[in-house]
């Protein structure tokens, strides 16, 4: 199958990535795949190369690109939080519109985690999207997503109850230093210093000021993720895995659900696979639970219009 290398630009930044095709015959509808938190390239690790491979053989194009300073991206990708990675994935949408056999408006999007986030941002304010698919996307914020992953992971690894509230007493601290934009030579010296030692460290992953500049972009921008998903009128799916522990699964496909209906979506799905961990996988054997890449594709091939004018993106920063 046809793979095409695919740079585009955003802001000073050069960001690679690969379109992927089922054949060069004719115009197929594509969806852009978005990668969770921390470092990525454009297969996030080999995740995306199975659900790839389920969209191809139902005609289905994939693209995703690597994350700032990534595989062949420039940048650095702790310098950008939700709001520029929103932009970043606007100009992708607007090169796999403009490639010559794509040629039309029929590109979506799927996102994981943290892109899970994005994609209820990006459905709230792109009314042209053919389809938008959260994959494990919180119906938390980030300040409460980092406590409760933290609380449940622990949990799960076999911390004790006293390890983990220190945990999460530490946890507390550097949310507040961020929401009042304290340096990293402040929050160092309070509180990173003397907490690097303990087991539970880990789960904060600062390790410097650019590392700090991420944590504070992230919880300063306040993202509300009902409130994104109240204004989603575009064909909607919310995925969850049962046993996730790094967010509330059966929560959050309950107030995901709820928001749809306040918004009035004519077409949302959410769904639950109760096996299923934080990337809809069974942990025993490593690969997908039964049924979720036949869901997902089904539910995508259903929702693709024959043919759409490309469509016009209004958060582009281009």
């Amino acid at each position: 199958m046809p793979e095409d290398p695919l740079h585009f630009a955003w802001n000073e930044l050069d960001l690679a990535g690969t379109l992927r095709l089922p054949d060069r015959a004719e115009s197929h509808p594509v969806v852009v795949m978005l990668q969770g938190s921390g470092p990525a390239d454009r297969t996030s690790d080999g995740y995306f190369t199975p659900i790839q491979d389920a969209f191809l053989a139902r005609g289905i194009g994939t693209f995703s690109f690597d994350k700032p300073g990534c595989g062949e991206s420039t940048g650095d990708w702790r310098e950008y939080a939700l709001e520029a990675r929103a932009d970043q994935v606007v100009a992708a949408l607007e090169a796999v519109q403009a490639h010559p056999i794509v040629r039309d408006g029929r590109v979506g999007i799927w996102g994981q985690s943290q892109g899970g986030w994005l994609v209820q941002m990006l459905a709230s304010t792109i009314a042209d999207l053919p389809f938008a698919v959260a994959n494990s996307g919180p119906s938390i914020n980030v300040a409460e997503q980092n406590l409760f992953g933290c609380e449940h992971a622990m949990r799960a690894e076999g911390s004790s109850e006293s390890e983990i509230e220190l945990a999460l007493e530490f946890l507390e601290d550097p949310h507040r230093a961020a929401l009042i934009g304290s340096s990293y030579e402040d929050v160092e010296a309070q509180s990173l210093k003397s907490a690097r030692d303990q087991p539970w460290y880990g789960y904060m992953t600062v390790t410097d000021a650019e590392d700090w500049q991420g944590v504070l972009s992230f919880v300063r921008e306040g993202y509300e993720p009902l409130l994104a998903l109240e204004g989603i009128r575009t064909p909607f799916m919310a995925i969850y895995g049962g046993r996730d522990v790094l967010l509330p699964a059966w929560r959050s496909a309950q107030e995901s659900g709820d928001a749809l209906g306040r918004a009035g979506n004519p077409d949302a799905t959410v769904v639950v696979f109760p096996g299923g961990d934080h990337r809809i996988q069974d942990a025993t054997t490593g690969g997908f639970v039964d049924g979720y890449l036949d869901l997902l594709v089904d539910w995508v091939v259903h929702r693709v219009p024959e043919s759409q004018e490309r469509a016009r993106y209004p958060r582009s920063q281009q």
